[in-house]
This record gives structure tokens, C-alpha cells and sequence, in this order.
């Protein structure tokens, strides 16, 4: 490479951290990882590495991670039986016991882990803090999921309190049930949507398995919140996606500016989403939110991201 292309290519990455550095400046991220991810070491390391460099340009993250198949794993190693109603799992006082270890204890422990692998300044913590949310356990009619619990309201203050200190929260899908006096296990899509919505996050992203939302064998790079109730009607989005995509509308309702879908056992799918003007998952946003991410990406081109 001569001098001069060394020169171009400094200013380049010159211009691109500046673009970023002030376009994610103190910005509030919330990443919810599925436990494909969370429980699995290469893909939880690339995820750790990715949301450093997030944090390197003033974001501040909340983590959110479920733990399914360590969960299922745990129960079946103790021969508790497994079971789930429309997705849910069926939460009694034996299975409630299994996931405070499993995910509470062991599953928090690994995440820990990871931050310190990877020098993340922040908290790992064992539960959502009661401060953060209200919850009550969920009625038993028409089914009785045992210990799992509904978020009846947010706290943005409380939230917000320790981004005065550090710039990164980690939390599982376990939190206090004030009506029970107990632990509870409270989806973890449901508890990342509801704290992006209450602290007003201005990103949302979902990491699974899957690449993102498919549409007609395709996964759809963007989606507009509007589009969404006719991809359900039609049957094109349904199951666990359906719940999803439902849970997207009334948070982008409700002031997220943008949620992304991507598939975290991809190595740096969380840098290529926020970082490359055309990433491989699905983006979802209002009408008057796609406007301004087109310009962003003319921006982007323009300056060579």
C-alpha cells in the first residue's frame, strides 16, 4: 500500500468514527440474545467483542438473555418434566428452583465471564432489579403457568440510574413478583421489549437463530411497523415469529425508534447491523423512521461505510 493509500484510508476510518461517534452518542441499546447465544461460548464472545466497540462509541447497553436449553437440559438431568402452553413455559416451584440455578447462578456467571474477558466496564446481575419493573404473577385462567410474571409498569428513572456509573447491564429473564413474594420467570423478549419501551431505548435488537423475518422465502431487509398486522393476517408470519413481530409494533408505537432481527450465531452479526449500511437481518421502523435511515445510508455510501 503506498503513502497515499494509507492516507485515504486513515481519513476514511477518520470520517467513520466520527459519523458514528456522533450519531450513537449516548444512545441506549437494548440486545436481547436467545440462549443459542447466551449459552454458547464462540458466539457469546463474538457477541461481548461487538457490543464492546458499541460502548466505545457512547452506547449504553442493556443485555437481556434467556436461557432455554440450559433450562431444558437442567429439568431433564433431574427428571423434572418439561411443559410448555403456545410457547411458554409452564413455570412451577420445581422448574422455578432449576432455572434460579441455572440462570440465575450458573448462566450469569458465564456472562460475568465473557465481560471480563472482554473488559467491559459494567454489571452482571442474577435478576431484574425490583426497581426497574412491577410485576405481578400471571392470572391462572385460562391456564395456570405457575410462577411466571407480567410487567405491569417500567421505571425509566430507575433504569437509567446506573449509566451514570457504567455503560453496560446485563440481566436474565428472572425477576421479583411483588403479589407472590417470589422469583418469577418472565419471558425474555417480553422483559426487553418492555424496558425499551419504559427507558424510551433508541435501538431494540432481537438475536436468535434465524436470520431474520422471512417474507415469501426471503428474509426482508426492512419492514415498516405497518406492514406488520398484514403479514399476520395473511399467514406469512406466524408462531414465536407472530408473538415477535407483535411485541415490535407496539414497542415501535410506543417510541423505539428502530428494532433490528439477526441471527447472533453469525460472527460479528451485531457490528455488521449497526456498523454496514445493508446488513443481513430484518430492520423494523415506522414510515416516518425509514426516511431518515435512507438518508443515513446515502451518508453512509458517501463516505465509504
Amino acid at each position: 500500500m503506498t503513502k497515499k493509500q494509507i492516507k485515504k484510508t486513515r481519513m476514511t476510518n477518520f470520517f467513520i468514527n466520527a459519523f458514528y461517534h456522533s450519531k450513537f452518542m449516548d444512545n441506549l441499546f437494548v440486545i436481547k440474545a436467545s440462549g443459542d447465544i447466551a449459552e454458547d461460548g464462540k458466539a457469546l464472545d463474538s457477541l461481548m467483542a461487538n457490543m464492546k466497540k458499541l460502548t466505545h462509541h457512547g452506547i449504553k447497553i442493556i443485555f437481556v438473555y434467556g436461557g432455554g436449553k440450559a433450562t431444558d437440559k437442567a429439568l431433564a438431568e433431574k427428571k423434572i418434566k418439561i411443559i410448555k402452553k403456545d410457547g411458554r413455559r409452564v413455570t412451577d416451584a420445581a422448574t422455578l428452583a432449576v432455572m434460579k440455578d441455572t440462570i440465575g447462578g450458573g448462566l450469569s456467571l458465564k456472562i460475568y465471564e465473557a465481560m471480563a474477558r472482554h473488559n467491559i466496564e459494567g454489571l452482571s446481575l442474577n435478576a431484574v432489579p425490583s426497581s426497574w419493573i412491577t410485576v405481578k404473577l400471571r392470572s391462572k385462567k385460562p391456564t395456570d403457568f405457575g410462577f411466571v410474571g407480567d410487567i405491569l409498569s417500567t421505571r425509566q428513572r430507575n433504569i437509567m440510574a446506573p449509566f451514570k456509573i457504567v455503560n453496560f447491564v446485563a440481566v436474565p429473564c428472572l425477576a421479583w413478583a411483588e403479589d407472590a413474594q417470589s422469583l418469577c420467570n418472565i419471558n425474555a423478549d417480553t422483559i426487553a421489549t418492555e424496558i425499551a419501551i419504559g427507558a424510551q431505548a433508541d435501538k431494540l435488537l432481537f438475536l436468535s437463530n434465524v436470520d431474520g423475518v422471512l417474507v415469501n422465502g426471503k428474509t426482508a431487509m426492512m419492514l415498516s411497523s405497518d406492514e406488520i398486522p398484514a403479514l399476520i393476517k395473511k399467514g406469512i408470519v406466524t408462531d414465536g415469529m407472530k408473538v415477535k413481530m407483535e411485541n415490535c409494533v407496539r414497542a415501535i408505537k410506543a417510541g423505539v425508534k428502530r428494532i433490528h432481527l439477526i441471527n447472533g450465531l453469525r460472527k460479528d452479526a451485531l457490528e455488521k447491523e449497526i456498523f454496514e449500511a445493508v446488513s443481513p437481518g430484518t430492520m423494523i421502523l415506522s414510515l416516518e423512521e425509514k426516511e431518515i435511515y435512507m438518508n443515513e445510508v446515502d451518508i453512509q455510501k458517501a463516505i465509504g461505510v
